[in-house]
């Protein structure tokens, strides 16, 4: 299947404009986003578009910002922590968002099932002969 979002989707949230070989890897990236998307969300549940394309965008900008998924790193003496984990990863934020107005049942829809109690059902007693003619 397709990706939700495109490489112009990312170039524009981003505001950057990707050269080769980024491009391709973005490509990669959003395809292997959307693959994740379709595994963690409830077989049959179809996410909101645009809620997918945001959510591409988001982990494909975190997974370029610092694909290792590190906190801090060190260099010498000089030191950095990232504000975010890297990688690529669906939030519990995000999952939420995807599955929040999906379409589809995920088996956990509410229904209403209607019960019938029609009563006990009486048939004639016909005597001692067998089988019973049902008078």
């Amino acid at each position: 299947m397709a990706a939700y979002a495109t490489v112009a989707d990312y170039e524009a949230r981003a505001a950057v404009t990707l050269a080769e070989p980024q491009r391709s890897q973005v490509q990669a990236l959003l395809e292997d986003i959307a693959a994740l998307i379709r595994t963690s969300i409830p077989a049959g549940t179809q996410p909101d578009p645009d809620v997918a394309r945001a959510v591409s965008v988001a982990v494909a900008r975190r997974t370029m910002a610092n694909p290792g998924g590190y906190r801090q790193r060190t260099v010498g003496q000089y030191s950095e922590t990232l504000g975010e984990t890297g990688g690529m990863y669906l939030t519990d934020a995000e999952l939420e968002a995807l599955t929040a107005n999906g379409s589809g049942s995920g088996g956990d829809a509410a229904y209403s099932v209607g019960l019938r109690d029609p009563g006990p059902v009486w048939l004639p007693d016909c005597g001692p002969r067998w089988p019973p003619p049902w008078c």
